[in-house]
């Protein structure tokens, strides 16, 4: 019993808080999954490293349970989230069905980053797709129909990664242990494969509009606990997936750094903002892990914690303006001021967070990543990521700007009680992490291969020349950022190339059905009328001159074929069959 019990995945608890949902209660359902989220996070902060217990599957080794830094990582910022988060829910009006599906999507998400092999880390995430659906569609509305597209990109995210993990498991031939996380994927086929399925998740040029679409649909407090779990446990399947690094996912990563933020510069609804900016830091985390040294993968999980909580408080702050202005426009609502304290500060902690102030979480972890780009001799890919940070310095200018200076006179209503103890203890700790950031980097991965100086003279000043960059090319650029107000992505040109190039093969496959269709019915005619009215067919194929004598002698002759058999013609009919019965016969045999 006690090694059972040593084996059970830790989500276990989250997942039985959300019978709760049974009550229809939902402070009784955001009591118990915030207390079950409490319990993991203190067990994810104090379990000891390894593997517990041993599952068997169709003869394959399953291990439910594996701490190791880069799971504790995750899985703490995943649990301690989750409190805030279902705080913040129940502060926004979530309903108990709201609340009990959250659960289910974060106890998935703390399940795959503690699991230790990768069908348990498939079907995690799988459900977490089925659960952050529904989340979507209980908004109603638009909601449905972007919730289905959010699906299937999802399905064809996780189809990829299933085939990768089965072609890795033939690679490895089918060996009982083939499904632990050791060695990560096999390189080729189901490397290439594997990837592409984990960085759709994560938000993958190309496959990315799901992002900023779904992110800006549902409940706003829906909104906050999307935008924590999904492209950061797609992030920690690439490090499993490339515990050595790759450096093409590094420089996918570079690149969504900076895609992601130009897309944002284009946002004045607050949500889509924040969505685009989730692609441009995981970018950062998919760098670290790309490199694939022990300061690359240290600064890539020091920055998904630290991203889980700027994020989550940037999405908060969006949703009490969203509620309290009735528009998620940011040009629209009313105004950040002196007089909404706690939802200002919240703001400029979480901005100056993402945008790497001295000070914060941010500038920590985004120093470390692009010391270890530095030290790996990837200089482009260093670039990559300096240019993606001035884009989120704009970006961010931008929010302010909009946020308080664009909208109607009138000050925003503060933030209730409720919204302030989810937001203020994040706002702490993102500059506590900034500051103290020792006991932190000792969570972290490979904590005595690596080390760093944050506060060295280099990322101060390249700090303060990237804020001047910033701040110039905002002011300079202000009038075109003005004029742009959510601009035309990817989807606008792939969408239509896409379902038009189907429905056109489809009905073109259609109408070459029909062709043959028709033409076979023809045949069957033409069959059918030589079968049925002999005399007729032979007639028509006769000249016209003996075309009247040959009917004329059919007419009175028995039958239907307007011959006469003879006795010889019989007889050699009778053998000719024989002969079939007997070629068939001995085939057969």
């Amino acid at each position: 019993m006690s090694e059972l019990l040593a084996g059970t995945p830790p989500a276990l608890l989250i997942f039985l808080a959300a019978l709760a949902g049974l009550t229809r209660n939902r402070g009784a359902v955001t009591t118990a999954g915030a207390s079950a989220c409490a319990a993991v996070a203190v067990w994810a902060l104090t379990i000891p490293t390894g593997t517990t217990g041993q599952w068997t599957f169709l003869d394959f080794m399953l291990i439910p349970v594996s701490v190791d830094p880069a799971s504790r990582v995750a899985g703490l910022a995943f649990a301690a989230f989750g409190i805030v988060a279902l705080t913040y829910l129940y502060g926004t009006g979530g309903q108990w069905y709201h609340t009990t599906v959250a659960l289910v999507y974060i106890g998935a998400a703390v399940w795959g980053v503690f699991a230790g092999d990768w069908l348990s880390l498939l079907i995690a995430w799988e459900l977490m797709a089925i659960a952050s659906t529904l989340l979507v569609w209980f908004h109603g509305g638009k909601a449905v129909r972007i919730g289905f597209r959010y699906a299937l990109v999802h399905a064809i995210g996780g189809a990829f990664f299933a085939a990768g993990i089965g072609l890795h498991l033939v690679a490895g031939g089918l060996t009982p242990e083939g499904l632990a996380f050791s060695g990560g994927i096999t390189s080729g086929i189901p490397a290439v494969i594997t990837g592409f399925g984990i960085t759709i998740n994560a938000a993958l040029i190309g496959f990315h509009v799901w992002l900023p679409q779904t992110y800006a649909s549902p409940h706003v407090g829906v909104s906050v606990v999307l935008s924590a779990y999904t492209t950061k446990l797609a992030a920690y399947a690439a490090f499993r997936a490339f515990p050595e690094g790759n450096i093409a996912l590094a420089y996918i990563g570079g690149a969504m750094a900076i895609m992601g933020a130009a897309f944002a510069l284009a946002q004045k609804d607050a949500r889509r903002l924040l969505a685009y900016h989730i692609q441009a830091q995981v970018g950062y985390i998919l760098a670290g892990i790309g490199i694939g040294s022990s300061l690359g993968i240290a600064g890539a999980f020091a920055h998904l914690f630290n991203n889980v909580l700027f994020k989550g408080l940037l999405f908060m702050v969006a949703g009490v303006i969203i509620i309290r202005a009735g528009t998620a426009s940011l040009d629209k609502s009313e105004r950040l001021s002196l007089r909404t304290p706690l939802l200002t500060g919240a703001f400029l902690i979480a901005a100056a967070s993402i945008t790497a102030v001295p000070g914060t979480n941010g500038f920590v972890s985004k120093g470390m990543v692009l010391d270890a780009a530095l030290e790996g001799g990837y200089g482009p890919l260093r670039w990559l990521l300096l240019i993606g940070a001035v884009g989120t310095v704009i970006s961010f200018i931008k929010f302010g700007y909009l946020a308080g200076f664009r909208g109607p006179g009138n000050s925003l209503k503060d933030t209730s009680v409720v919204h302030g103890l989810a937001m203020v203890p994040v706002a702490a700790v993102c500059i506590a992490l900034g500051v103290f950031y020792g006991a932190f980097f000792e969570l972290l991965p490979a904590s005595e291969q690596w080390s760093t100086t944050p506060y060295s003279r280099r990322h101060i000043q390249e700090k303060v020349m990237l804020f001047a960059i910033g701040g110039v090319l905002f002011f300079a650029g202000r009038p075109l950022l003005d004029s742009l107000n959510g601009g035309r992505d990817i989807d606008t040109i792939r969408d239509p190339f896409v379902f038009g190039a189907t429905r056109r093969t489809v009905y073109a496959i259609a109408a070459g059905f029909e062709w043959i269709a028709v033409r076979e019915l023809a045949v069957r005619t033409r069959v059918a009328g030589v079968v049925y009215q002999p005399v007729d067919a032979v007639a028509t194929l006769l000249p016209r001159q003996v075309e009247p004598l040959y009917r004329a002698y059919a007419s009175g002759v028995a039958g239907t074929t307007g011959i006469k058999p003879s006795v010889s013609y019989r007889l050699f009919a009778l053998i000719a069959c024989l002969l079939v019965g007997l070629i068939l016969g001995v085939s057969f045999q």
